[in-house]
């Protein structure tokens, strides 16, 4: 099994001047020798919760680590200089095929993501989303090994990759009223 370090552990030189850090661990970073701090704030992601006619919510499998196998919902990584509602809707759109016709932020959960053995910090953003059900939905091989629409139960949420989405999906069923967890 792979050793996990989170990232300030990982980090052993400065970025700026390439001296060897001694505050290796810590955050923020501080070079001594150029005085250069580097704070390891989270990285974020979306996720979208969609619901069939029936209440169900559209659930992918993962096709690769972390979480391989797992249940997901569809999202991703926010990329530089992306809003989150681009974010979303390109995420959706590469993943399941689908195309959002609205959607509306619910809320917000920490999360860490597991990268070939170094703990990325991720702020997980959450939106309940619309999309027209007679579009066709296709997995993108790469990502998703297939998808399902499911009922949010226990033994669902306990099949989930990351901890944030379960949260996510327990708002979202006490925001319809359908949990009273």
């Amino acid at each position: 099994m792979t050793q996990t370090i989170p990232l300030a552990e990982a980090f052993r030189y400065c970025p700026r001047c390439g001296a060897a850090g001694d505050g290796q661990g810590q955050n923020p970073f501080h070079c001594t020798a150029c005085d250069f701090v580097f704070h390891f704030g989270p990285v974020s992601a979306v996720g979208a919760i969609i619901a069939d006619a029936e209440g169900r919510v559209l659930l992918i499998r993962r096709a690769k680590p972390p979480g391989q196998d797992q249940y997901g919902l569809p999202g991703g990584f926010i990329d530089p200089q992306e809003t989150a509602e681009a974010a979303l809707r390109r995420e959706v759109h590469e993943e399941v095929g689908l195309d959002l016709t609205g959607y509306e932020m619910l809320v917000t959960y920490p999360n860490t993501y597991d990268y070939r053995g170094v703990v990325l910090p991720v702020l997980d953003v959450f939106f309940v989303c619309t999309v027209d059900l007679r579009q066709p939905i296709t997995a993108a091989a790469a990502e998703v090994t297939s998808w399902e629409w499911c009922e949010c139960n226990e033994n669902v949420l306990s099949q989930m990759a990351f901890e944030s989405n379960r949260r996510a999906l327990r708002t979202y069923l006490r925001t319809v009223g359908r949990c009273s967890s």
